[in-house]
């Protein structure tokens, strides 16, 4: 989904039910981001405190993207680092990637002595991009009061450092109710997609030439190059707004979200278990782990992919029950995690 707005601030949900009965004492925290991240924004909710995504000059020109990106992170450090002196938290949340963006809330837990928790994306631990900052993400993952991994896999890496860390996957996004599937001709399948390398776009687009009877949607921005190879019943829909995105994504009969990384949870699949919609995910140990109902696997291959959305669809209704019975079992494990966090911070 495209990013609305340079800063805005999650809505903020109430304190849970232990912190309301007074028996934990109250907290000043915020979650900081570069970027509109659901992750960042459910957490935030569940804990009862804002969150801020900062973004600047986000539409610079290729020709100049070193001198744009500069100029942009310049602008959200300061911005960051103003924010962190307004609020005055005494506990700081903040993505990562960026790394850059832990620099101003480090520099304000200094000055300030407060603490910081960083979020940590998986993609830092296996992006060639990231793996090269190995030495100051380990500088701050040891200095940070806690570290948020996604994965088990996270982890062990984090274990290598000896930062102090805690296993949170992703939670499933407050979503509006998910209404009936419509009555279609012909089911209707979201490719949920971003296009980076990690995705079989080819792979898919070679398995939805094989399904004529399924029409396909695919979100994200794609390379213009693509639309020349696009089987007839597969339609792009670029950035959506979120109220589109979503809208689209309660139609579906499938949900669909591809990865060739070990390691990596996909956060697709939360949105899935959201509106309780069947999902198909690429056959990894880490995805296996975690979904284990109303997911069908597929392998990374045509044949593989074809033959999952196949099963799935013809499984609907019964996957469908499972998403629903997995997403408040899912839910209720991420609070506890969460409850633990929040506890562990406030001593």
């Amino acid at each position: 989904m495209e990013p609305t707005g340079l800063e805005s601030v999650a809505g903020q949900a109430p304190a849970p039910a232990t912190a309301r009965a007074g028996k934990q004492k109250p907290w000043r925290a915020i979650f900081v981001s570069w970027g509109k991240l659901r992750r960042a924004d459910t957490i935030a909710s569940l804990l009862g405190i804002p969150s801020y995504s900062i973004r600047h000059l986000y539409r610079g020109c290729r020709e100049v993207a070193s001198f744009w990106t500069l100029c942009r992170y310049v602008l959200q450090t300061l911005h960051t680092f103003f924010v962190c002196l307004r609020r005055r938290p005494r506990v700081v949340f903040v993505t990562h990637p960026p790394l850059f963006a832990a620099m101003p809330v480090y520099l304000y837990t200094i000055l300030f002595r407060a603490r910081y928790v960083m979020d940590v994306h998986s993609t830092c631990f296996i992006h060639p991009y990231w793996r090269r900052w190995d030495r100051v993400q380990r500088f701050f993952a040891r200095r940070a009061a806690l570290n948020l991994v996604h994965n088990a896999d996270n982890a062990g890496v984090m274990e290598q450092w000896g930062a102090p860390h805690e296993i949170l996957p992703s939670l499933p996004p407050e979503l509006p109710s998910p209404a009936p599937t419509p009555d279609r001709a012909r089911p209707l399948a979201v490719y949920i997609c971003s296009f980076k390398e990690d995705e079989p776009v080819k792979v898919f687009l070679e398995a939805a030439g094989a399904l004529p009877g399924v029409d396909f949607r695919v979100t994200g921005r794609a390379p213009e190059a693509l639309r020349a190879a696009l089987p007839p019943n597969v339609e792009l829909t670029g950035f959506l707004s979120e109220e589109s995105y979503n809208d689209l994504l309660s139609q579906a009969d499938l949900i669909i979200a591809l990865t060739t990384r070990p390691g990596t949870l996909l956060y697709g699949a939360q949105e899935a278990i959201a509106l309780h919609k069947p999902l198909v995910l690429s056959r990894t140990g880490t995805l296996q782990a975690y979904f284990a109902e109303g997911t069908v696997f597929a392998e990374n291959t045509p044949a593989g992919l074809r033959e999952a959305v196949e099963g799935a669809l013809s499984r609907r209704g019964e996957l469908a029950k499972q998403m629903a019975s997995f997403e408040k079992r899912y839910r209720a494990e991420g609070r506890a995690r969460l409850e633990r966090i929040r506890s562990r911070l406030s001593s």
